[in-house]
């Protein structure tokens, strides 16, 4: 839930203005500690799509999904990115849940004979990329929702 900026009592998800002094509550004005202009877009995005959990995304356009879905440095850089923004916890967690997809990925292509094709290289993309699809929701998790879980 949104708090208001001006008197700081919690404003309902449903409206636009504070019920307690009438101060403009929509997600550009939500109050968020100290972070750049890029992340506050991205929480205006997330909060748009209904949190974390994005079930009103239908309300995005499709610009807007990939800003929110899609981290590029999170894809470059992986668990350095997630340590860096101090979401170690789960930097651990999708790092060992993806090196697990991927152990079974490589299996089951060994099992069909298929190990030395494409598809054996391009399961490697598990890793960046869960990182790089999960990096804005988790940070938004973290800094608005104040949850540093492992998950």
């Amino acid at each position: 839930m949104p708090f208001c900026q001006h008197c700081g009592s919690q404003a309902s998800d449903t409206t636009d203005f504070c019920y307690n002094c009438g101060a403009d509550v929509t997600a550009a004005a939500l109050a968020l500690p100290a972070i750049s202009d890029a992340w506050r877009t991205r929480f205006a995005l997330l909060h748009k799509a209904g949190g974390a959990a994005m079930p009103q995304s239908i309300a995005l356009s499709m610009a807007e999904r990939a800003v929110v879905r899609f981290n590029v440095l999170a894809f470059v850089l992986g668990p350095i990115y997630y340590v860096a923004m101090g979401m170690w916890k789960k930097a651990v967690t999708l790092g060992l849940l993806a090196l697990a997809l991927i152990g079974v990925i490589q299996m089951l292509l060994a099992a069909l004979n298929l190990s030395h094709s494409g598809l054996a290289a391009m399961a490697y993309l598990i890793l960046p990329v869960t990182y790089a699809a999960r990096a804005n929701i988790d940070y938004f998790t973290r800094i608005v929702l104040h949850d540093d879980s492992w998950l």
